[in-house]
């Protein structure tokens, strides 16, 4: 397989790129790494699942066993609103391997880990300018889009988080499946490519984006392809069985997604999936050709969508001379389009992105050569706004990714200092009894319990045998001591923000009042419900909150503070910027 000439141009993209991901050597572990870290040094409080045909589990967070559930919300591990049916578990056994190469020859260097994700990722930019070429010809064109897939923002998150290294491997392998499959179609027209339908099966088992490389192989037969239709059906066939043999696996090996709100399995929900689909995919619009990271979604108003839609018609517009006359623009556009669709199974984000800024690189580029030949409208109003369009297109992918690729290389650091790092680092725990259960009443993040303790045991130190969340999110709360041994707590946003935590219960098992759950020593019951999300909870002890069975914490501008409860029938007000309930 012969890489690229090594011309100015390509060692500038590739430089480039590279430049602006090296902050994400200062990452760090952040987030699901302990928990990745402590499977694979067998160091971890969480308790493993069952996971055939997968060397460590890493990605088998919760299997929808109601038992385990339950375990793991007794430890703290799962807040006490977990659906007990809630799943999320993904085959990515390859992926497992290189993280457990990692944490088996350099477990203490995370910057060593980052410079493994390095390698694919360069890897991956090689690669995908190497398909351009192919593709694009020898042009501006190509160019365009080499610089535009280098810097891509939405590469920032899966290149910069170790955790999210499944992506980059997945859509590396889906450049490899779609540049093999081009030069199988283009040369002798052999009945099968082994070596095309081999990368896919790689792709898939590194992750679920790799079924990306269908929607860029169903362009390409669609729209790029020439000859009978017959034959360019037949030459899908490989992959759909490769396809179908990795889902049928997937099933029996007991890997899915259900009862969450933020995985949603096409194939188990179908419905609750298309009612998403075009809230999620008109985000995910945004985020792909207007350079509005999808994860912003939820603090922009709902007219967004709109906006985003009207811009992609004013774009469409601009580009029909284009798409009349170029194949390979209707590919590459068809192809991102069709990628959007399975990342929409989930809550929107840039890293989502990753297959799709493929297809969206080589159209733009495409449209960008096209603009600066006068290719598109030679004179009149379709010129003018033509000029605003492409300056605007160019301003944004290469002007304002450029900017964001290191701030998303490093968002997940950002993420694990402001909500996690120094609270679950500063936290006194050194003298507590085994006995006695610490309480965290309002942390910032829902699976707060198990970050935690997963920061903990990989700086060294002690960590409690479990640690009970009451609440979680940047709401204030509102906490009433009713009894010796019961409070209540209420927000009138709820005690949980079901959008971005509803990851272990989605809306399709909403919560009623009167609903308990009853954990090892605490019941929670539902006192107050809006759209199946608790306002109110009370929370009943099976010993005195004063007893020293407790040590009530809460959090308080990023640090883990000793909270006094107030006395019998009396309310004080809790925020994540508040010292109301710190002790001395």
């Amino acid at each position: 397989m012969n890489l690229l000439p090594l011309d100015k141009k390509v060692v500038g993209a590739l430089l480039l790129g590279l430049l602006l991901a090296l902050p994400s050597l200062w990452v760090g572990m952040q987030l699901d790494d302990y928990f990745h870290w402590g499977l694979v040094t067998q160091r971890s409080q969480v308790l493993q699942t069952v996971s055939p045909a997968s060397p460590y589990g890493l990605f088998s967070f919760v299997d929808g066993d109601p038992a385990r559930v339950m375990d793991l919300m007794n430890l703290g591990l799962a807040p006490w609103w977990t659906y007990p049916q809630v799943e999320y578990a993904f085959w990515r056994p390859l992926t497992e391997l290189t993280h457990g190469l990692d944490y088996s020859l350099w477990p203490q260097h995370p910057m060593l880990m980052h410079v493994h994700s390095m390698l694919y990722f360069g890897l991956m930019l090689v690669f995908g300018f190497r398909l351009f070429r192919k593709i694009q010809g020898d042009s501006a064109a190509w160019v365009w889009a080499m610089f535009l897939f280098a810097l891509s923002y939405t590469h920032g998150v899966p290149a910069g988080w170790l955790a999210n290294r499944n992506a980059v491997l997945a859509v590396l392998f889906v450049i490899l499946t779609l540049s093999s499959h081009h030069r199988w179609r283009e040369g002798n027209r052999s009945p099968l490519d082994f070596r095309s339908s081999i990368f896919f099966a790689l792709g898939l088992l590194c992750g679920e984006m790799a079924v990306t490389a269908g929607a860029y192989l169903f362009a390409y037969a669609m729209v790029l392809e020439r000859g009978p239709f017959r034959d360019r059906l037949f030459s899908l066939l490989p992959y759909g069985v490769i396809g179908a043999a990795w889902l049928g696996m997937r099933s029996l090996l007991g890997y899915g997604a259900s009862g969450s709100g933020h995985y949603i399995d096409v194939l188990q929900t179908p419905g609750l999936f298309i009612q998403t689909l075009v809230g999620r995919g008109l985000d995910l619009l945004g985020g792909l050709f207007w350079v509005v990271p999808p994860e912003l979604g939820s603090g922009l108003p709902e007219i967004r969508r709109l906006a985003y839609l009207g811009l992609f018609v004013g774009l469409m517009w601009v580009a029909w001379p284009l798409l009349k006359t170029d194949r390979r623009a209707r590919f590459w556009l068809l192809g991102a389009l069709l990628c959007l669709v399975p990342v929409a199974s989930t809550i929107p984000h840039s890293r989502l992105l990753i297959a799709a800024s493929v297809g969206a690189a080589g159209f733009l580029g495409l449209l960008l050569q096209a603009w600066r030949t006068a290719g598109l409208a030679p004179s009149g109003a379709r010129k003018a706004a033509t000029t605003v369009l492409a300056a605007i297109l160019v301003v944004l992918h290469l002007g304002l990714s450029a900017l964001l690729l290191p701030l998303e290389m490093v968002s997940m650091r950002m993420v694990g200092d402001n909500y996690l790092n120094s609270g679950a680092q500063s936290w006194d725990l050194s003298d507590i009894p085994r006995e006695t259960t610490p309480i965290l009443i309002n942390p910032p993040l829902s699976s707060a319990g198990g970050y935690i303790n997963g920061v903990r045991a990989y700086q060294g130190l002690p960590v409690a045998a479990k640690t009970w969340l009451l609440a979680s999110g940047l709401q204030p709360l509102t906490l009433t001591v009713l009894n010796d041994h019961t409070l209540d707590l209420y927000s009138p946003e709820g005690l949980y923000d079901p959008v971005q935590e509803g990851v272990l219960r989605g809306p399709q098992a909403p919560f009623a009042v009167g609903d308990s759950v009853q954990l090892a020593g605490m019941i929670v019951t539902v006192m107050e419900v809006r759209n199946g999300v608790p306002l109110r909870a009370r929370f009943q002890f099976a010993h005195p909150l004063s007893s020293d069975h407790y040590r009530f914490s809460h959090w308080n501008s990023g640090q883990v503070a000793p909270c006094v409860l107030p006395g019998k029938q009396q309310s004080i007000e809790l925020r994540v910027d508040s010292a109301h309930c710190a002790g001395p």
